[in-house]
């Protein structure tokens, strides 16, 4: 069937499910096998959509049926809007029969990741060594077929993923699927890619199985090791510049930028996952984001997400240790704008004026600021994704008004980026209040 009708037969998928759990709940069972043919259509469907959702060109991937879908649609664009939308759908059926037949949900899992990665290796349909013709546009073909097919996959496996009955209060409840979800990671973490475009998908396959240390560990640690080893084989050439809108990223062809990005955002996923897991390797942890930040391998963005990452898997020492870590981050922050308590940069007041605000990128930079107000974009970032992720700099439960302004509530995700410019042995050391203030910021590049 073609798109307009891969919609309506999609929408009958999902029916058919949220029916089936309905009558479960009432004391009665879907037939044998439903559950597992449910699973075989949702995956099929979000495997022909892969690449759709990320505009890349499907043509020669396996199975992902974009280029034939868009001669219903009016525009590419339109397409993928309304396949966003269908995707969205398949991936609430895929959790719900997970939950329902976690087994069934791992072995189409396995079956799904083996599939797509032997697609890609040497002489397969996808070998990244036929990347080297390029099209009209600068980017492989390859390269976009190899995005398409991991697209396809990572849309199955993170809901599955997210539905598994992990946890580390129960691990023998994960003995049923713990055959595949091993078989699956060990595949994973054994390929290697090069283009933006793969990387990208690749991190998110990854972070797809961030929930595996709930239960193994050191699962979780090979995880953390192989996406850090990525990022510091990217190309950094543009890791100076404002990040990255994620439409900006995708018609570019996807930047190294947007890829370190990407990873840096798997990075955080994993960790927020199962902090508990990371938290006995935080200063290892630390010494790895801190020689990427040393080396200038990070942007602005990329340190803010490895910063709020630090944090989460500091969470569970307590509110000092995630103080000392607060510090660690933000000393560097303090230093350069607040240099005393009470004392403001001259900096920060030349370049709040109107005078040179109104200069714009005359001066050098881009996207309307110059590189100097880039600069202090990226540091009033950070100041707010860590007082967000700690809410501030007091105990939790504690009601004292005393902790002020800037940050406050609770924060969603995490990752790990650090600014700070001690090694992180002086984390446990303190430096006073390191964040003088700050409110939060807004994210005018998107990144």
């Amino acid at each position: 069937q073609r798109g307009g009708s891969a919609v309506r037969t999609a929408g009958g998928v999902e029916n058919g499910a949220s029916g089936g759990a309905a009558i479960g709940s009432n004391g009665f069972s879907l037939p044998g096998g439903a559950v597992a043919a449910l699973l075989e259509c949702a995956r099929t469907w979000l495997q022909r959509g892969g690449g759709l959702a990320s505009g890349l060109s499907t043509a020669g991937a396996p199975e992902c049926k974009g280029d034939e879908w868009e001669d219903e649609y009016e525009t590419r664009d339109e397409l993928r809007e309304a396949w966003i939308g269908l995707r969205a759908r398949l991936m609430e059926v895929t959790k719900l029969c997970t939950a329902l037949e976690p087994a069934a949900a791992a072995a189409a899992m396995a079956g799904s990741v083996t599939a797509v990665l032997g697609w890609v290796q040497p002489g397969g349909p996808l070998d990244p060594a036929k990347a080297a013709a390029m099209g009209p546009d600068g980017r492989s073909a390859v390269d976009d077929a190899i995005g398409s097919a991991l697209e396809g996959c990572v849309s199955f496996v993170e809901p599955a993923m997210a539905a598994m009955p992990l946890s580390s209060a129960t691990p023998a409840a994960a003995a049923p699927v713990a055959p595949a979800l091993e078989g699956m990671l060990t595949r994973m973490l054994s390929v290697e890619f090069s283009s933006p475009v793969a990387v990208s998908q690749m991190s998110r396959l990854l972070e797809s199985m961030g929930r595996t240390a709930l239960v193994r560990p050191d699962a979780g640690t090979a995880l953390l090791h192989r996406l850090f080893a990525i990022l510091s084989g990217l190309p950094t050439d543009d890791v100076k510049s404002p990040p990255a809108r994620a439409k900006a990223a995708m018609t570019a062809g996807r930047t190294s930028q947007a890829a370190r990005q990407r990873v840096c955002a798997a990075i955080l996923g994993v960790c927020a996952a199962a902090p508990e897991v990371f938290n006995a390797h935080l200063e290892a942890f630390a010494n790895q984001v801190d020689s990427l930040r040393s080396g200038g391998r990070l942007s602005g963005a990329e340190r803010g997400a490895l910063a709020e990452a630090l944090l989460a898997v500091a969470g569970p020492s307590g509110p000092a240790r995630v103080r000392d870590v607060l510090r660690w981050l933000l000393e560097s922050v303090q230093r350069r704008w607040v240099p005393a308590p009470g004392v403001v940069s001259p900096d920060l007041v030349h370049l709040a004026s109107l005078r040179e605000l109104a200069k714009g990128e005359g001066a050098g930079g881009t996207q309307g600021l110059s590189d100097a107000h880039w600069e202090l974009f990226h540091d009033v970032q950070l100041a707010e994704r860590c007082l967000r992720r700690s809410a501030g700099d007091h105990d939790p439960g504690q009601q004292d008004g005393a902790h002020g302004g800037g940050g406050g509530g609770t924060s969603g995700g995490t990752s790990a980026g650090t600014n700070g410019s001690d090694s992180p042995d002086k984390m446990s050391q303190g430096s006073g209040g390191a964040y003088g203030g700050g409110g939060g910021a807004e994210n005018p590049a998107g990144g």
